[in-house]
């Protein structure tokens, strides 16, 4: 009988599992069976990096163990047989922190902390195989882990500081006047620290006390008999011999690594009935021979594997560019476990895909053994075997010369950068008068006969030539890999050099105990090691999870919905829509709703009018059924006439609410322009942007007695949730808490979606009276929540002959997708803002809240203002371009500060623009280097470099209901402190500021006071958490709790000499109040400030060198200068967190992220994590530098003298970037003859500046 169980070791602990099922991920495993929810699952596509953990094997032939990061929500739990699994629990705990933990969480390198377990078990993999590595190999280590938060910096800078390789700024000269390598710097920045840490101050690692490889591993003897195992869907055989293989192969789908067989299938949603059968543990598979003249890889051999055999054993021409063309691949952690077999067939068996792996086999000629059905085993060419489609063979092994001494060339290209899946590739092997051509155009690349006999006659290498001869239609790809092969023949090296990293924090140390003080963050050590809980990781008894039933057409009338299909799956408890709900369908439009109105239904009622909106969910006894058995639930439809494309939309004048007007009325504004001695017109088009915070919509709404209800949530919103549940479920508020501990990434996105999520667990959880969990798939994610609104504008300007601007006439279209959701405000924001940091003299603007049938968005960080920063950045460049002057000088004429008042009239209070911005052109050196930039310009064609700056100015704390804090403070008798604040924790460090906070007003040490979750039965009627005010709102409030019981309890410390404990003890004994909520506002009549006026702003400066590559639109940062004005912060590390972080996303929303619909089907372009591209680490400029201002402008900051950062940054580095690339393209085109002006259009992604280069 063939044995059906598996046996492994996780964190040093031996597993034997029956029956697995070939479904099942290690993810799924590692989480609810054994309760390591440190993995964490952000995309379940082996994209983001978050669930990585490390696997080790043990190599025999090395006698040493392996050890490899892979993506566990990838990984087949059947996979793991024989292998030691660890997480980031086995790694080390706050009792005994690991090395890597340690630096990254005292290193300031995490914020949500969603992303950092991931990180680390890269890191770790690295170390384990590599305890001294190269900067070049940690930045391949983590390349393929996604961060939204930090902008990946102190991330880089911990992981950094393990190699002897890492350099930079040291901060050598303390508080001494600048960089001990910058001498110029000495004077301006005395008294001012250069890191926030030195990792010099750290004990060395020491890789001899790791856990080691588990001896029960190695002396375990495995049965000879093959492994059967069962799953509900699929039978899975594991062969352990070719023999065993050969008998069972009949009518059984072969599989390797099983990657993407799990994950296509895992997709499909119905029953059926499959066999499959492995390669991974057949030893003819798993064989490496390298011999004189060949070498042999078996077809079970991994990626990575396959590339590091390679280029250790073929000659330097050909092994070093495998090196860095595998190096290339899109995912580290899908390398180190897929196979390479695995990827060349399913490429094969495409018509469309465009592998990289299958083209390097073509260029270097391998030959595959394979197993035909006959059971013999035969060799063919790779070539021969895709054509021919001998797909019903099994191959064995790839056979590779070791005596080629050819040059090899490889070249791929993605949407944004090499590193990212290939959309094109090139390869080439040249030398001996024999070459070999091949481009990847989708399944079998192509062989340029003609190419490589025109290569060999010698004549001359022109383009044209080359393209006549390789008979190839002309696109752009295809021209930039000719390019390039004609510098590779030429001996001519193409590439980024490698800078040497430059980072630098400037910020001015305090002397305070608490505030002031770049303190790690309290919970970095929590969520480094895996102990930190998000909702999804809330365990409970007995609950149900949500499927999502979403709408598969952008506007139609539902005719009829049908779950039958899913309710016949075992495990499936009820499907529940628009009828279940016992309360309001519509909960946005609630009196108590104190924001702006919404009309979002919870459940679609009748009609549908966008992809993606919810109709209903199913509710299974496990996450994966219940996404299943939701997408069976049939939908009729009734089509209706739809407005997918916003330019349809606009032109159908199809609105929201009002069009939003502020300013002068228009014919006083016309009446300006006519004055005007030039008016100038353009028009600007923003696309959106998604959150992508790591941590997807999450909810766990768990009954009680009584109709009250338990609800955890991922929302920057309690009181929101609790108000809009209430609603939904006919019950009064003060029966719904709402808990929120953390949030792992919100950025806006976490108000009204996630409450909605809410609501619809509240139904599914009172209906059947169990737990209900809400946890969206990234796909899900992606399609029903909103983004960043896209915006398009149109200007008209009035400048006198020096380009100072008279007047300036806005009309702005905001897409707003199906429901109001935050469109009014962030129309109101962009229209009430716009003017930003400049004096533009007569303004109105205008604007449009546009439905149209996508996904309704919502607030996004900066909420309606980088739209501003965008459309008036294209204003200046156009003034610059008219009145021929800089666009710096243009920007400086037209600053507004300290005093001005802004369009509608409020004064400008506690500024420092102008500091800033002086500050940033001198420490950036922009001038000189822009002198610079021109010279390289001059000579080089293809390469185009850009400097531009940019600014922010950015008024706190809001006036209004929002504008407020509440805080409640408990003492125990112990002396111990408890805290709670209405704010929420996403990331922002605003627990860790507040706990700094109450430590200083209550001169108690950090460690004696513990920060709770943000809860309605503690603090309630609190403001979302947002806009960047809240250290203030929150701040206030716990200032005046502190001040409210020190008014009564410090006569009895001073009695006591200061004996906190006996004090405490003697004033509960006295009946003195030990425990107390206070409200925090902000007392504008005190400062002289007016109703709806800010009093103070955050203001800062940016310069940003870029450089494009002209043929395939790729942007490389150069180096940022950061200057912000954030009074004197309350913890710099946080601050400077926050101000790198929001570059990164301001980067990523003018260059490489996209939000795109088909205008047919009404389906989001980028649906899922694959296609939606953030920044990753290799985008982070080598040369980063960013400072605290230090001057004290802060009279209207009311907690000590800080001001407000989250959002500020986003704005001048959108600003800055795009403007950057923007002198690059304009650079371009003036060369090139072609002198029409290129207003603002965002994102400038890769495609985008090809065409704006071409002629």
């Amino acid at each position: 009988m063939p044995t059906t169980g598996i046996f492994f070791n996780v964190n040093g602990k031996d597993v034997k599992e029956e029956n697995v099922d070939p479904e099942l991920t290690l993810a799924y495993y590692l989480r609810n069976k054994l309760g390591l929810r440190g993995t964490k699952l952000g995309c379940e596509e082996g994209v983001c990096g978050s669930c990585t953990v490390v696997i080790g094997t043990w190599d025999e032939d090395q006698n040493k163990a392996v050890y490899r990061a892979v993506n566990a929500c990838l990984v087949p739990l059947f996979h793991v047989h024989r292998t030691f699994v660890i997480t980031v629990e086995g790694v080390g705990s706050r009792d005994k922190i690991h090395p890597i933990q340690d630096r990254m969480a005292r290193g300031h390198a995490l914020q949500c902390g969603f992303c950092s377990p991931g990180f680390v078990m890269s890191a770790y993999a690295l170390l384990r195989n590599h305890p001294n590595p190269s900067i070049k190999q940690i930045n391949a280590a983590i390349r393929s882990n996604l961060c939204r938060c930090t902008g990946y910096r102190p991330i880089l800078e911990a992981l950094y500081s393990f190699s002897s390789e890492s350099g930079g700024c040291c901060g050598g000269k303390k508080n001494g006047g600048g960089c001990c390598k910058d001498k110029n710097s000495s004077d301006e920045d005395e008294g001012f620290d250069e890191k926030l840490l030195n990792f010099g101050d750290f004990p060395k690692y020491d890789s001899t006390q790791e856990i080691i490889f588990p001896p029960s591993l190695r002396t375990f003897v495995d049965t000879e008999k093959q492994l059967i195992l069962s799953g509900s869907r699929i039978e899975l055989t594991l062969p352990k011999t070719l023999e065993q293989f050969k008998l069972e192969r009949n009518d059984r789908n072969v599989i390797s690594s099983g990657l993407i067989t799990r994950f296509v299938t895992s997709r499909n949603p119905k029953e059926f009935s499959q066999k499959w059968i492995s390669t991974k543990y057949v030893k003819e598979f798993n064989e490496v021979k390298v011999e004189s003249d060949t070498i042999t890889i078996g077809s079970a051999v991994t990626i990575q594997k396959l590339s590091e055999t390679l280029s250790a054993s073929l000659q330097e021409n050909i092994a070093s560019e495998i090196g860095r063309f595998i190096q290339k691949f899109s995912s580290q952690q899908v390398a180190n476990f897929a196979t390479w077999t695995g990827a060349i067939v399913s490429a094969a068996k495409s018509s469309v895909s465009v592998s990289d792996l299958l083209l390097l086999l073509n260029v270097l000629d391998a030959k595959l053994t394979l197993l035909t059905e006959n059971g013999d085993l035969v060799q063919t060419e790779i070539g021969r075997f895709v054509e021919e489609k001998q797909f019903e063979n099994t191959v064995v092994n790839a056979v590779f010369s070791r005596n080629d001494n050819r040059r090899l060339f490889c070249l791929k290209l993605g949407e944004t950068s090499e590193q990212d899946s290939t959309n094109f590739n090139f390869g080439a092997l040249i030398g001996n008068k024999s070459n070999r051509i091949f481009v990847g155009l989708g399944g079998q690349p192509k062989r340029l006969n003609g190419l490589e006999s025109y290569i060999n006659s010698g004549k001359s290498m022109d383009l044209e030539e080359l393209y006549k001869e390789s008979q190839v239609e002309k696109n752009y790809n295809f021209t930039i890999a000719l390019t390039r092969f004609i510098e590779f023949l030429n001996h001519k090296e193409h590439g980024k050099s490698s800078e040497a990293v430059n980072y630098i924090q400037y910020f001015k140390p305090t002397h305070n105990e608490s505030v002031g003080r770049p303190i790690a963050n309290y919970f970095n050590e929590r969520a480094i090691t895996g102990e930190a809980l998000y909702v999804n990781d809330i365990q409970t008894h007995n609950a149900v999870h949500l499927g999502f039933v979403l709408s598969t057409v952008p506007h139609a009338e539902i005719i009829n919905v049908d779950p039958s299909e899913a309710l016949k799956l075992k495990g499936v408890c009820g499907y529940f829509g628009v009828t279940d709900i016992p309360g309001n369908n519509v909960p946005g439009l609630q009196l108590a709703n104190m924001n702006f109105p919404d009309n979002t239904t919870i459940f679609a009622d009748k009609k549908v009018e966008s992809v993606g909106q919810v109709i209903g969910v199913i509710a299974a006894n496990d996450v994966v059924l219940a996404r299943r058995a939701a997408r069976l639930v049939k939908i009729d439809y009734k089509g209706l006439k739809s407005l997918v494309d916003f330019k349809e939309a606009r032109e159908a004048e199809s609105l929201l609410g009002d069009v939003k007007n502020y300013g002068k009325d228009e014919k006083i504004m016309n009446e300006c322009l006519e004055k005007s001695s030039k008016v100038l017109e353009g028009e600007v088009e923003i696309g959106g942007q998604e959150h992508y915070y790591l941590e997807t919509q999450s909810s766990l709404v768990i009954p009680g007695e009584g109709d009250e209800l338990v609800v955890h949530c991922a929302t920057q919103g309690t009181s929101f949730t609790q108000l809009m549940v209430a609603e939904a479920m006919k019950i009064p508020a003060h029966k719904v808490i709402v808990k929120t501990k953390r949030l792992g990434g919100g950025f806006g996105g976490k108000v009204n979606n996630a409450s909605w999520i809410a609501c619809m667990c509240a139904v599914v959880a009172r209906k059947l009276n169990r737990p209900a969990y809400g946890f969206l798939s990234r796909a899900d994610d992606l399609a029903i929540t909103g983004k960043r609104h896209g915006v398009y504008a149109k200007y008209r300007v009035g400048i006198d002959s020096e380009g100072k601007i008279e007047g300036i006439y806005y009309k702005a279209w905001l897409n707003g997708g199906w429901s109001k959701d935050h469109t009014e405000g962030v129309t109101m924001v962009m229209g009430v803002l716009v003017d930003e940091v400049y004096n533009m003299g007569t303004v109105r603007f205008e604007g449009y809240p546009v439905k149209t049938n996508s996904n309704s968005n919502t607030a996004l960080r900066g909420y309606g203002n980088p739209q501003s920063k965008l459309l008036n950045e294209g204003v200046m460049r156009r003034i610059a371009r008219e009145v021929k002057k800089d666009v710096e000088e243009v920007k400086k004429l037209n600053f507004s500060f300290e005093g001005h008042h802004r369009f509608l009239g409020t004064k400008i209070h506690n500024d420092s623009l102008g500091e800033c911005w002086e500050c940033c052109t001198n420490w950036s050196e922009f001038e000189k280097r822009k002198r610079k930039i021109e010279e390289f310009n001059r000579n080089s064609k293809t390469v185009k470099r850009g400097i531009a700056m940019s600014s922010v100015r950015f008024g706190l704390p809001h006036a209004g209901p929002s504008g407020h804090g509440i805080a409640s403070i408990l003492i125990n008798l112990d002396g111990s402190i408890q805290l709670s604040i209405g704010g929420t924790e996403m990331g922002q460090g605003l627990n860790q500021k507040m706990l700094q906070v109450c430590s200083e007003a209550l001169k108690r040490p950090i460690d004696t006071i513990t920060i709770v979750d943000t809860s309605t039965d503690k603090i309630t009627n609190a403001p979302e958490t947002g806009g960047s005010q809240n250290a203030d709102t929150n701040g206030l409030a716990v200032l005046a709790c502190c001040n409210r019981i020190m008014s009564k309890l410090q006569p009895i410390l001073n009695k006591n000499e200061g004996e906190w404990e006996k004090s405490i003890r003697e004033a509960y004994a006295a009946y003195i109040p030990l425990q107390c909520t206070e409200y925090g506002t902000v007392k504008r009549e005190e400062f002289g400030v007016g109703e709806m006026e800010s009093p103070y702003n955050t203001t800062g400066a940016c310069a940003v060198e870029i450089e494009i590559d002209i043929l395939s639109g790729y942007n490389h940062v150069i180096r940022v200068d950061m200057v912000m004005d954030v009074g004197e912060s309350l913890n710099p590390a946080i601050d400077i967190g926050q101000i790198e972080g929001a570059f990164m996303q301001g980067y990523g929303l003018v260059t490489c992220e996209k939000i795109t619909f088909n205008r047919e089907t009404g389906y989001l372009d980028q649906n899922s994590a694959g296609k939606y591209k953030i920044p990753k680490a290799s985008d982070v400029p080598k040369d980063f530098r960013v400072k605290l201002l230090g001057i004290n402008k802060a009279n209207g900051a009311q907690v000590y003298s800080s001001k407000g950062i989250g959002e500020p940054p986003l704005m001048m580095s959108c600003g800055a970037v795009h403007s950057a690339i923007m002198y690059c393209i304009d650079v371009w085109r003036k060369e090139n003859g072609i002198e029409e002006f290129v207003d603002t259009i965002s994102p400038l992604s890769a495609e985008r500046i090809q065409k704006l280069c071409s002629k």
